[in-house]
C-alpha cells in the first residue's frame, strides 16, 4: 500500500511494538538465533508491500540494524544508480511493518511539500495539512526522501531541527511538533563525485550532512545477485537448471563491466550494468532463446540490446564479454581463446 493512502492511526496502534527475529524475518540463516530487531505489529496502513524475491545482504543489513536499534534518527544512503538504495529501505520497512512515507525529490521540491501547508476548506477557510515529514513525526513512523541531493540546499537545511529530534513550531498554527522517539528519516542519493554521470546533484550544507549517519551501498555480491536473478526466473516459470546458467553469465558479464568502468580499464565502457538491467537482460534472454536459437543466433547477445541502452563502442565491448563468458558468439559459433 502506498504511503499516500495512509489513514489516521490510533495511539494504541502506534504503541504495538514487536521484536522480530532477524534470521527468520530477512531469511538470513547466518544471523544469530537470538538476534532481534524492533518493528510494529501488522495492520498499520502505509507499510510497503513485501517483495518475496528480494535478497538481503548480511553486511548491509548489519549496518542498518546498528543504526535502528541504536536509536539513531537519520540515515543517509549513498551509492551509484540502481545499487538498491531505495528498495533496501522499503523492504526492511515491509518486513518490520513500519509505515514509510516516500518522497521523490526534485530541484523544485519546496519545504512546504515536505512539512505541510495551509489549504482552503470547502467553506473557504484555511486549515493546516501535514506533509510527509510532519506526519511521520506525529506517528513515530519513517519518511524517505529519494534523490535527496537534488534538493536546494536551503530547503534541506530547513529540516535540521526535526532531523535532530528537536521540537518545531508550525508558524501558521502555533502548534508545536515533537518527533516521536521511533521516528526515522532516510535519504538516498547518488554521490556528487560519482564516476557515473548524474545531473543536478548539489553539495548539501555541512550542518545538514552532520545530522545523518552514513551508509555507502554497492551492488550485491555476485553470488547474491545470481540468486536474485534465479529467484525471479524460477518465479516466472523457468526451470532452475535453465535459470542458473543464464544468471551466471549475466552477472559475470555485469561484474566485469563494472570493474572495467571503475578502473578505467576500457575507454569504451562508459557506465556499469546495474542489477536492474542484468535482471531485465536475463528475462529477455529466456524469452528470445527459443526463437533465435532456431535461427542460429544467440538470445544472450540479442537480449542485452533490449535490456540496456548503450552507445556503439560500449555495446561492442559488452558483446565481446558475453562471447567470452558464454563460450559462443552472436551466431552461436564456438569462441576461440
Amino acid at each position: 500500500m502506498d504511503a499516500t493512502t495512509k489513514t489516521q492511526t490510533t495511539p494504541e496502534q502506534k504503541r504495538r511494538f514487536v521484536n522480530y527475529k532477524i534470521r527468520d524475518t530477512f531469511n538470513l540463516p547466518e544471523a544469530a538465533e537470538a538476534a532481534v530487531i524492533p518493528g510494529f505489529a501488522e495492520g498499520l496502513p502505509g507499510v510497503p508491500q513485501i517483495d518475496p524475491l528480494y535478497v538481503f545482504e548480511m553486511d548491509r543489513l548489519r549496518q542498518f540494524t546498528m543504526f535502528w536499534v541504536g536509536g539513531f534518527r537519520a540515515l543517509m544512503i549513498e551509492g551509484d544508480p540502481s545499487a538498491g538504495k531505495t528498495s533496501f529501505i522499503a523492504q526492511i520497512h515491509a518486513r518490520l511493518n513500519v509505515p514509510l512515507h516516500k518522497v521523490p525529490c526534485t530541484p523544485k521540491t519546496d519545504s512546504y511539500q515536505l512539512v505541510g501547508q495551509m489549504l482552503p476548506t470547502e467553506d473557504g477557510r484555511l486549515h493546516w495539512v501535514d506533509g510527509p515529514v510532519v506526519r511521520a513525526c506525529r506517528d513515530g513512523t519513517s519518511v524517505m526522501l529519494d534523490e535527496y541531493n537534488v534538493l536546494d540546499p536551503g530547503e534541506a537545511t530547513g529540516l535540521n531541527m526535526l532531523l535532530e529530534g528537536y521540537s518545531w513550531t508550525i508558524p501558521e498554527t502555533g502548534e508545536v511538533i515533537t518527533p516521536a522517539p521511533s521516528t526515522r528519516f532516510f535519504v538516498t542519493q547518488n554521490a556528487v563525485d560519482s564516476l557515473i554521470h548524474v545531473a543536478g546533484r548539489n553539495e548539501q550544507d555541512t550542518a545538514n550532512d552532520d545530522r545523518f549517519s552514513y551508509m555507502q551501498v554497492d551492488f550485491l555480491s555476485a553470488d547474491l545477485e545470481k540468486d536474485l536473478i534465479v529467484r525471479h526466473l524460477v518465479a516466472g516459470g523457468v526451470e532452475a537448471d535453465k535459470a542458473k546458467p543464464i544468471a551466471h553469465i549475466c552477472v559475470e558479464v555485469a561484474t566485469e563491466v563494472r570493474k572495467a568502468f571503475r578502473e578505467g580499464a576500457d575507454p569504451n565502457i562508459d557506465k556499469p550494468i546495474s542489477t536492474r538491467a542484468a535482471l531485465r537482460w536475463a528475462k529477455y534472454t529466456v524469452m528470445y532463446n527459443p526463437i533465435l536459437r532456431s535461427k542460429g543466433r544467440s538470445g544472450l547477445h540479442f537480449a542485452i540490446q533490449q535490456a540496456l541502452r548503450m552507445r556503439a563502442p560500449m555495446a561492442g565491448a559488452v558483446n565481446q564479454q558475453i562471447t567470452l563468458k558464454a563460450g559462443y558468439d552472436e551466431n552461436l559459433v564456438t569462441a576461440t581463446t
